[in-house]
Order: C-alpha cells, then structure tokens, then sequence
C-alpha cells in the first residue's frame, strides 16, 4: 500500500497508475478497511506523529527542534524536494476530491534525505532551499494543512506531509470512518487552550479543525482535550493570543527509526 501511495508522488509513476491504480488503493484502503492498521502496530502504536507550527505554540511552553515543524526543516538532512500531494492526487483522479478550493497539490509533500536523493535521481519533484521550504510551510499552515513526520526524533527524516482530512491516507482513517483508526498518527505533545476573554465567538475554529475538537458554547470556543490532536491550524485561524497551543506530556517519542520498528515488531509478534 505505501509503495502504491508513493507512485502518486511521481508524475511519471501516476501516468502508468492512472486511475486504475487510484481505484485498487480506494478499494484495498478504505472498502477493505486496511485504514483500521494503516501506519501503526497491531496495539496501536503510530509511525507517524503530528508536529504544529512555531507561531501556534504558547510562548512559555518548551519547544524542541524535533517537535516544531521550522526546527525539522532546520536540522534534517538535505536535500529537501518537494514533490506532489499522493493523497490529493488519487482523489482528483477518482472525481471525489472534497479540498479543490482549499489545498493544492502541486508541491506540497516534502521528500527529505534519502528520500529527496532518490526522486532528483528519479528527475522527479523539485530541489527547494530551506528558506523557501520555510516560507512555504508557513503558507501551507495558514491554509490549514497538518504536518506529520515520522515519530522520531532523529533528524533523519524521510517525508514531511501536508495533509488534510477529506484525501489524506492518515487523517482520513481518522477521521472519517466509524471504525476510526485513531492510532494511525500520534498527537503532538500540545494541546489547544482558548483565552475566553479574547475569544468572539467566530467559530472560525471550530471550522477549521479537522479533528472537530472544537465546539461553540455561550458564544466562546472550546477544546475538547482528548480529541485535540495539537495541530494548530486552529490557531493559525484565528486573531493573535486567542487560541495557542500549551506543553503537555502525553506522546512517546522514539529515538530512531530502528527503536521505533523494534517496538512495533515486538507489538505485532505478540499478536501473531
């Protein structure tokens, strides 16, 4: 499945797939619900993790460089290219796409590292500098596009994705089904807290919110905390000091890829 997914990053790759390919992977991933272990171990524990934006974070919280996502893009490893959305890509094809007026596709998945290597030997996406893969995370971001990288803190990163709820293999599980696959991604160790006197009302938030952790009551937003997965984008939304992400411990972050596989192999050999 994450083979298939990766084709529809490379234009030369989504040419051959066509909508065929994007027809087999709505079938495999959603008809035959492979979105319930999508990206996490049999018990639940998420390859993936969810990283807001620096200006989304209360100032008197710790910020770390692996848990923000200007301090990724400042200590991972080049090159970065950036490279089609597959998610937003395969929904075009099928004519279900919810997003058109809201996210684009081009340009908008970042391969980094290896990654990036292997699509410029490919003549794939486009090599970008970090100042411009800094400026455009922040346009990305007041769209309302959530990042997720691997739920590490190593600096040697493979994918940034910019998802969103409607297309996104990840969020989608998460989001849209019934059976929902809350697992599939971890949430940051953030959560989203309103300053009532500030708050209108608006509910540009609530709006916003792809989780819809956020609801409007006597006329003030509130956050439900456990379904807050601390994006931001609702943060980015709204005026300045009126909603703002604050530290909270509640996700484990692995050191490397080889202890977080060592993990969920352990996990899922206990289930064989």
């Amino acid at each position: 499945a994450h083979l298939l997914n990766m084709g529809f990053k490379n234009s030369k790759t989504f040419e051959r797939l066509g909508k065929k390919g994007a027809e087999l992977y709505h079938q495999f991933f959603i008809e035959e619900k492979f979105y319930k272990r999508y990206e996490s171990s049999d018990t639940g524990t998420p390859i993936t993790r969810i990283v807001p934006i620096d200006t989304s974070i209360d100032h008197m919280s710790v910020i770390s460089n692996a848990e923000e996502i200007h301090g990724i893009l400042d200590t991972c490893k080049g090159p970065i290219v950036v490279t089609d959305c597959p998610c937003r890509n395969r929904t075009e094809t099928l004519g279900i796409r919810e997003c058109k007026d809201k996210f684009p596709i081009s340009e908008t998945c970042f391969q980094v590292g290896l990654f990036g290597e292997y699509f410029l030997r490919r003549g794939e996406g486009r090599e970008i500098s970090r100042v411009e893969a800094h400026n455009r995370v922040n346009k990305l971001a007041r769209k309302g596009l959530v990042f997720t990288v691997a739920n590490t803190t190593s600096p040697n990163h493979q994918v940034i994705c910019c998802c969103c709820a409607c297309c996104c293999a990840l969020l989608r599980g998460m989001t849209r089904f019934e059976d929902k696959n809350v697992n599939c991604t971890a949430k940051s160790n953030y959560i989203a807290k309103v300053n009532r006197h500030l708050c209108t009302g608006c509910a540009l938030c609530a709006k916003r919110c792809p989780f819809k952790a956020i609801t409007i009551e006597k006329e003030k937003a509130k956050v439900d905390t456990k379904k807050c997965y601390g994006c931001g984008v609702c943060t980015v939304a709204c005026a300045p000091e009126v909603i703002k992400l604050h530290r909270i411990e509640r996700s484990h972050i692995y050191s490397d890829v080889n202890e977080l596989f060592e993990k969920i192999y352990q996990e899922n050999r206990r289930n064989d």
